[in-house]
């Protein structure tokens, strides 16, 4: 290869590599609550913008979930390997922590948090 080729090849990836950061950076959105499921059934719905602990019973043990100024994490698993605890802090739309041994997966929505099941007009 030339030196120009290699120049070529660099511009490029550099280019890629920028595109999808801006990419990610543009279309990321906050989540409003957290969705916890056990075994693929809905367990809870909580609110990210209160901070919380909450007590999750999964399948052969439990979890302990911090929602703290708008993020969520598992702070204790009785769990075997503890990945879940692991696991960074999530606060973006879509974003999952999954605890396998519990089968318990929570996730960010973005959707509004409310107390009402529907609206009547």
């Amino acid at each position: 290869m030339k030196k120009n080729d290699i120049i070529l090849v660099v511009v490029l990836l550099l280019l890629a590599v920028g595109i999808f950061i801006g990419y990610r950076l543009y279309h990321q959105k906050s989540g409003s609550m957290v969705i916890v499921t056990v075994d693929g059934k809905e367990y809870a719905k909580l609110s990210l913008s209160k901070n919380t602990i909450f007590d999750i019973e999964g399948i052969d043990g439990g979890n302990k979930l911090e929602i703290l100024d708008g993020t969520a994490s598992i702070i204790q698993a009785d769990c075997p390997d503890k990945l879940c605890v692991h696991q960074k802090s999530i606060h973006y739309h879509g974003e999952k922590i999954i605890c396998l041994p519990h089968k318990v997966i929570v996730e960010i929505s973005g959707g509004e948090v409310s107390d009402l099941d529907t609206v009547v007009q």
